[in-house]
């Protein structure tokens, strides 16, 4: 189940819902935070951005689609004798 609460502001470093949740006592959730405004970026944070950008693009369906291709254990090798395919001349058959 997904549920999407809007309203929420950040006081003193909780979140404060502008209501309630219907939800029952003792559930257990997982929160996903997305900023409504854009918020000011330090400096200092920007190791954190990249990692956070690294976590959201593992987190994509498509992320090692292809881990259990046998013929890409070797990546290297495998986009080698592909570019080798390119480079080879076509010719006619007829």
């Amino acid at each position: 189940m997904a549920l999407i609460i809007e309203g929420g502001k950040v006081i003193n470093g909780h979140i404060i819902l502008s209501n309630p949740l219907s939800l029952p006592e003792g559930t257990e959730v997982r929160v996903k935070i997305e900023s409504v405004d854009p918020v000011p970026v330090n400096k200092d944070d920007d190791q954190n951005t990249d990692s956070n950008e690294s976590e959201d693009f593992a987190n994509l369906p498509c992320f090692g689609m292809w881990a259990d291709r046998e013929d890409m254990r070797d990546s290297i090798a495998w986009l080698r004798k592909e570019r080798e395919k390119w480079q080879q001349r076509l010719t006619r058959t007829a």
